[in-house]
């Protein structure tokens, strides 16, 4: 049931209102209560309802946390110390919904995932009428903003108080994204952010989704742009002059900030990491950790190196002084420090080296996924050193290639860097070749 980050799919198919009460149900049978929230789509109530109603059941108290981003979920997960639903299929098309669990902030772990797949396959809990459970509405939005803009430079954000324009794609984060940096001294600028559930952009932001906001960043006169993605958990930045940040440089920016901001050495990344992200850490005399995609990962690997910063290139970043998971509110807000404390956006990606790269991903059926890498498993046929920490990548004297398969789509990954452009065409057309030809086998 669980891929990368929750449970995800097109709802009435993989995702219905039986098994969200099936996992309410589940997760309910401990008693005590759960803390639910839920993105804007329009299958998010109905969802949001069933999974409640299973929680019920079981005998466990709910309280209702409205439309919020993941990470304001997360936060009152880690306040009530319990259980926290977040419905949501983040970044992925209207059709898509899921849930992602959390305890007390942290994401559930795999074996508390096998735990909740096991309840669902068996029977259902149903509590006493006397005993089941009862449902309260709470709003954390004003002690989560008040807690997220703790966690930076806001004195130094209100004295450059920086015109930002905020683009919610009408999504989770539409009044809480922009409330947050309001509150942390910046003027904010409202772009999508006014009609919760009509999606008039690409719930994942990057550049080709976001044309008409790095648009409106220059026509505004902005000093930056932040879109947050479908839950909020990913914030990407626009410079003044409407260049949407790659997600590598972003990933660079944050990992140079918080080296030079913090004694601590050691940053987390995953094995989709570009090699700006290495050079940069290593250039300032930092130990960069690889973990499997997934922020669960960064996260653990966070905790356990007691790193000061973790993130991956989608744009989900882990900060240890909040709460262990992804944190879209709290990037965009470290964004408006880094421009703060630091400079332009644009003049801070500039001095970020880059190489040619390129991602892409090739459909196919979830259910073979697995058979597919079992064929690209059986006999290695790309050159380089191969590891087998996430999928298989291949490292060689002048760049990397990586091929997983999707976590949070029937698809295979391909991620591949080289030092030349001519290499990385040679590079990615022969794995794509054998990518194609393991879909067409199996």
């Amino acid at each position: 049931m669980f891929g990368t980050s929750g449970i995800r799919g097109i709802f009435g198919k993989e995702v219905t209102p039986e098994l969200a009460m099936r996992v309410g149900n589940a997760i309910g049978a401990a008693g005590g209560r759960i803390v639910v929230a839920m993105d804007t789509r329009p299958t998010s109530p109905l969802l949001c309802e069933a999974l409640s109603a299973g929680a019920m059941l079981a005998g466990c108290g709910l309280v209702n946390a409205g439309i919020a981003p993941t990470p304001l979920l997360a936060y009152a997960s880690m306040k009530e110390n319990c259980t926290g639903a977040m419905i949501t299929a983040s970044h992925n098309p209207p059709e898509y919904n899921g849930i992602k669990l959390f305890f007390s902030g942290a994401e559930y772990t795999r074996q508390q995932e096998k735990a909740v797949e096991e309840a669902v396959a068996g029977q259902a809990r149903a509590a006493e009428w006397k005993m089941v459970g009862q449902k309260c509405a709470r709003d954390y939005s004003s002690e989560y903003i008040s807690f997220v803009v703790s966690k930076v430079d806001a004195p130094s954000i209100r004295a450059k108080r920086p015109r930002v324009l905020v683009d919610a794609g009408n999504a989770a984060a539409y009044r809480i994204g922009p409330a947050a940096l309001e509150a942390a001294g910046c003027e904010v600028v409202r772009f999508n952010c006014d009609s919760p559930g009509k999606f008039v952009r690409n719930l994942e932001p990057n550049p080709s989704t976001l044309g008409q906001t790095a648009k409106q960043v220059v026509w505004q006169k902005c000093d930056f742009g932040v879109a947050f993605d479908g839950d909020g958990d990913r914030a990407i930045a626009i410079d003044e002059k409407g260049n949407v940040l790659p997600l590598d440089v972003q990933l660079s920016l944050f990992c140079s900030h918080f080296l030079k901001k913090d004694g601590n050495r050691r940053i987390v990344s995953t094995v989709e990491a570009s090699l700006c992200v290495r050079e940069t850490v290593e250039s300032l005399g930092g130990t960069i950790y690889i973990t499997p995609v997934g922020s669960l990962h960064v996260a653990q690997e966070v905790a356990r190196q007691n790193a000061v910063f973790g993130g991956e290139p989608c744009g989900e970043y882990i900060f240890p002084s909040a709460t262990p998971c992804a944190e879209g509110v709290l990037s965009a807000l470290f964004i408006a420090e880094i421009f703060a404390t630091q400079g332009r956006l644009s003049s801070l990606a500039s001095m970020v080296k880059t190489h040619p790269m390129e991602r892409r991903k090739y459909r196919c059926d979830e259910a073979k996924k697995h058979k597919i890498m079992e064929i690209l498993n059986q006999k290695p046929q790309l050159e380089g050193s191969l590891t087998r920490t996430d999928g298989l990548r291949y490292d060689f004297a002048d760049g990397w290639v990586l091929i997983r398969p999707s976590g949070t789509e029937p698809a295979i990954r391909l991620t591949c860097e080289a030092t030349s452009q001519k290499r990385l065409g040679e590079v990615v057309q022969r794995a794509e070749r054998l990518i194609m030809q393991a879909i067409d086998s199996a």
